[in-house]
């Protein structure tokens, strides 16, 4: 069956998670991704964390599916030349080098797009190509922190935390996935490739959303509300009697459907709650009255009660009962891949349903230089050439970093 990024080679330069996340999810989509991993040690991702299996990082197997590694010295000028050869035949390029650095090493957009004119060249950095932060370093907490996102995360009064999720680098990889398709997009009409920066900091900003149209209607910074809306009210977590859920109010007809569903009708006809700025101006008094309600109840009883009303309303899920949720198990979101050091890992299934062309876990996150020896005899190297850059130190292929299994 066809699919959607079919015939579509990306040369990935990229590392840790932004990037390399965007470009997984080309592979998902049918990219051929050649991902070119430093040597000695490759993506920083595969020693980075706490939670290996068999020597594998978990979270490189989360990141890197579906991609082909070629692992090279990039100190030597060979490995360069062997850069050279393959951009020729990509129609993509990702990197997030901090800006400057893929100059330096001579993978720049100026050098790539002079040897393929049709190239779209994706970068991805913390902060853009330009401005006063442009040469640090910043991975998801900085961004999350520069960003804005933390100063409204947390408990009113309280610190300012993290999101629960690396939710700048989410964003980073959306991003970045997005830039290379308008990229492609754009070439079909003009026949040229084009470079394209994406800044983890501007994408998180663009999520402000709700917080932005706040701060630039009162000129006030927004603050920090736990687990409630800003700007609704009820719509919060709240505590039951056995766990935590969370209900809320959304539309014309929301606060009518929401006091039924606790069984209080007689909330709708109280002056003091009739409107959605009545209730957020007495946001304590309204929180304080439903939570005495909740905690009466058990979190599935509340469920059912909302459910009949068609009232807003989740229960807050581990990650193993999310998993085990009807609603995901019907979805068949995880798949049992072949990984050819670790036997069958799980995976989460694309989660854009096409229904002409869609997307599928086509191969296991690879080992460091699974691939070295593939890839260069399609570039056009001849056997004893790539012996002699293996033996030359200038690749590496999987075979001689991984013990049998």
């Amino acid at each position: 069956m066809t699919m959607a990024l079919e015939g579509i080679r990306v040369l990935d330069f990229s590392r840790q998670m932004a990037a390399p996340y965007g470009t997984m999810l080309l592979a998902d989509y049918g990219a051929d991704v050649i991902k070119v991993e430093s040597l000695p040690k490759g993506d920083g991702s595969r020693s980075t964390g706490t939670d290996f299996v068999d020597g594998e990082s978990a979270i490189f197997l989360q990141w890197n599916r579906g991609k082909r590694s070629v692992a090279l010295d990039m100190r030597k000028p060979e490995a360069l030349e062997i850069i050279r050869r393959l951009v020729v035949d990509c129609d993509v390029l990702v990197e997030n080098y901090r800006p400057g650095v893929a100059d330096e090493i001579g993978i720049g957009y100026e050098a790539m797009s002079a040897l393929n004119p049709r190239l779209v060249y994706t970068s991805v950095s913390a902060f853009g190509p330009t401005g006063p932060l442009a040469p640090y370093p910043g991975t998801d907490p900085v961004v999350q922190a520069v960003s804005g996102v933390m100063s409204v995360t947390g408990e009113p009064g309280g610190d300012p935390l993290l999101v629960g999720v690396p939710i700048a680098d989410f964003t980073g990889a959306m991003l970045c996935a997005q830039a290379v398709m308008l990229g492609l997009l754009a070439r079909e009409r003009t026949g040229k490739g084009q470079k394209i920066d994406v800044s983890m900091l501007f994408g998180l900003m663009s999520a402000l959303t709700t917080r932005l149209a706040t701060h630039w209607a009162t000129d006030e910074d927004p603050g920090r509300f736990g687990s409630a809306h800003s700007i609704v009210v009820p719509y919060q977590s709240f505590r039951t009697k056995d766990g935590h859920a969370v209900a809320g109010v959304w539309g014309g007809n929301g606060w009518p459907k929401f006091c039924a569903a606790i069984g209080r009708p007689d909330l709708v006809e109280n002056e003091r709650y009739r409107t959605n700025i009545d209730r957020v101006n007495r946001r304590d008094e309204v929180t304080a009255l439903l939570q005495e309600v909740f905690l009466t109840r058990t979190t599935a009883e509340w469920e059912q009660s909302f459910n009949e009303q068609g009232a807003l309303f989740g229960p807050v899920q581990t990650f193993s009962e999310v998993f085990a949720h009807p609603q995901v198990q019907q979805a068949g979101l995880v798949k049992m891949i072949d990984h050819p050091k670790l036997g069958p890992i799980k995976q989460l299934a694309p989660v854009i349903f096409m229904s002409d062309t869609p997307g599928e876990i086509r191969s296991a996150p690879p080992l460091l230089g699974e691939h070295t020896d593939e890839v260069l005899r399609q570039a056009g190297y001849s056997e004893a050439d790539i012996e002699a850059m293996k033996a030359g130190g200038v690749a590496l292929a999987a075979e001689v970093l991984t013990a049998p299994h």
